[in-house]
């Protein structure tokens, strides 16, 4: 059967030829990938590996793309005849036994023609998008009786949405498609990309015990020693405060406003800087309050009962509990420890570039308290000069072997596919692509080892200094790109409980957008995944005025703050001293840990 989610391009042209895939699905797609190819070489001498690169890489939302695979879910916005048609010679790509269509349309479309080119339908949704122009669903409805066993009336897209997939299960044998609008799959779309962000709002409710959530959603508990024997009728879990930010399309936070103030919850709401035709929504209570949300946005209709599941997951389910890697500390922030394969890094260049060498540096690491050695073959630092894939293969293998004999698991720092494929082949446990998926070829290669991801926002790696984005918001920004590669890291067959997310700092952005990130690392908790902070001697620091060698203190005391915000992972040079430093951030939040391991009695 052919790929689901790629399609096989060959390319002939004049003294040229490309073969390569592209995420693009479709005979149709291929022709415009080669209408897109021969305008390109017109315009400049563009090389075919840099053809092959832009095709594989190449997005379009909403243009029959794979959302989830449990149910299969695909959301394909062809609004006329003969892209219906197209849609159903590619629904031909998957075996299926229920076949489930959410279908809207524009007033003005030829909706038989529509209808008559899809496939036999199990069960038709007929809905409507909030525009002007959408076609009545009942008028749909009457259409798709034709073509469909059974056909349901829903007047929210998003609602019609989460019925299919509820209706579809998690048996291989249904397909959810969404189709016949692309403003459809606009609103059908939220519900994958749609984050629900903790805002830092904690607050200190019960008297003797403090008992807050914090932006990592990770509980910490203090108990007074007046009160260590007490007992308290109230759960303090269930009165502390809140808070939280998310958008919604308008008749949704109409709604989900109401069921807030039903149960004694706050929400504000504002389209003012908020993206279009969406309504930023600000809301909170206590836990109890909360949970009473949750449970009654199952039946609020609008597609709300995801929303509620969503809310439900922060208030119950840390990212870092919830993930597969045992290599993650439950007790404290996680430390790599950077292991450079390099002549040119700017801190530690050529220290370590042999087997011998490395293996040293990994065992003083390890004995130091590492948890995790990410060993890199070249550098990223600006001006770095571009290394090749058999030579990065070549520095970081024979380590990577070596490795394995070691107690602590392997991360291998690449933005080439190649050497991460060879670098999983040789032991390594995870590849931490400092790229973000700039090789298009990645997430299939993590896929197929199944192997863990860290993912990192990036706008450029080698760092280009000259290159820098405007953001409204450096966190929401941040959050809502790394969203978008997340979706695509799980189409490529990644599971998201194997994915570790990286803000970036200093990767495009300025020192007080890093530090900014840093202050906020909680908010990255709305990504169900791990956060890693890579801040270790970086040009960020250099506010500070301390080179790069003398960056040491800068480092911990960022170490520090990141943990103490919620970070579950930080990559650093200096093992010992920031291993200290996230011990000490762990005890503060959970001093009766620290009483507990407390040996030393030779203070005086």
């Amino acid at each position: 059967m052919p790929s689901p989610i790629e399609s096989a391009v060959s390319i002939v042209g004049p003294e040229w030829a490309v073969e390569t895939h592209t995420p693009l699905v479709g005979a149709h797609q291929a022709t415009n990938a080669g209408i897109a190819a021969a305008l390109a070489r017109q315009v400049q001498d563009v090389s075919t590996e840099a053809i092959e690169t832009g095709l594989r890489g190449a997005t379009w939302p909403g243009r029959f793309e794979l959302m989830s695979h449990d149910p299969r879910v695909v959301l394909d916005g062809s609004h006329n005849p003969g892209a219906t048609a197209t849609l159903g010679s590619l629904l031909e790509r998957y075996e299926y036994d229920e076949l489930h269509v959410v279908f809207a349309a524009m007033e003005d479309k030829d909706h038989e023609a529509m209808v008559h080119s899809l496939p036999p339908i199990s069960t038709a949704y007929a809905t409507e998008p909030a525009v002007d122009r959408a076609e009545k669903a009942d008028t749909l409805a009457s259409i798709l009786d034709a073509n469909a066993e059974t056909v349901e009336t829903i007047q929210s897209v998003p609602e019609a949405t989460e019925e299919a997939i509820e209706a579809a299960g998690t048996e291989s044998g249904a397909l959810v498609v969404v189709t016949g609008s692309l403003y459809a799959v606009a609103e059908a779309r939220d519900r994958w990309t749609r984050l629900v962000v903790p805002i830092n709002q904690s607050s200190d409710v019960a008297a003797g015990v403090d008992d807050v959530k914090t932006n990592s959603n990770q509980t910490r508990n203090r108990v007074h020693p007046a009160y260590a024997e007490a007992t308290f009728e109230t759960d303090t879990t269930e009165i502390t405060t809140q808070c939280f930010r998310t958008t919604l399309r308008p008749t949704q936070a109409e709604v989900f406003a109401s069921h807030v103030n039903t149960i004694g919850g706050f929400s504000h709401q504002t389209t003012t800087g908020s993206p279009q035709k969406l309504t930023a929504v600000v809301f909170g209570g206590t836990t109890k309050e909360l949970r009473s949300l949750s449970n009654s946005l199952a039946d609020a209709g609008h597609g709300l009962r995801y929303l509620g599941t969503q809310i439900q997951r922060q208030l119950t389910e840390p990212a870092s509990a919830s993930v597969s890697m045992s290599r993650l500390s439950d007790t404290r922030t996680t430390v790599m420890g950077i292991l450079n394969i390099t002549p040119d890094s700017f801190y530690d260049g050529g220290e370590y570039n042999t087997v011998d060498a490395a293996m040293d540096q990994a065992s003083t690491m390890i004995d130091a308290g590492v948890d995790i050695l990410d060993v890199g073959g070249e550098s990223t630092r600006p001006g770095a000069e571009p290394v090749s894939i058999s030579e990065e293969i070549d520095r970081v293998v024979p380590v990577i072997e070596a490795l394995s004999d070691l107690a602590a698991p392997v991360s291998i720092d690449t933005r080439k596919a190649a050497v991460a494929d060879a670098a999983l082949s040789a032991g390594a446990d995870i590849v931490n692509d400092v790229s973000g998926f700039e090789d298009p070829e990645m997430p299939f290669v993590v896929a197929e080892h199944d192997a863990e991801l860290v993912l990192m926002h990036s706008l450029s790696a080698p760092v280009d200094p000259d290159r820098r984005a405007t953001y409204d918001d450096v966190v929401s920004d941040v959050m809502n790109e790394l969203t978008e590669q997340l979706v695509r890291a799980e189409r490529a067959g990644i599971q998201r409980e194997q994915i570790i997310v990286d803000p970036g700092c200093g990767f495009g952005k300025s020192p007080a957008e890093s530090f900014e990130l840093v202050d906020r690392i909680g908010e990255f908790e709305a990504l169900r995944c791990p956060v890693l902070v890579g801040h270790s001697r970086k040009s960020m620091l250099a506010r500070m005025n301390q080179p790069n060698d003398e960056r040491l203190s800068a480092t911990i005391a960022v170490t520090t703050l990141a943990a103490d915000r919620g970070a579950d992972v930080v990559r650093v040079h200096d093992v010992g001293e920031n291993a200290a430093a996230v011990r000490a951030a762990a005890a503060a939040k959970q001093p009766h840990r620290a009483e507990d391991n407390d040996t030393n009695t030779d203070d005086a």
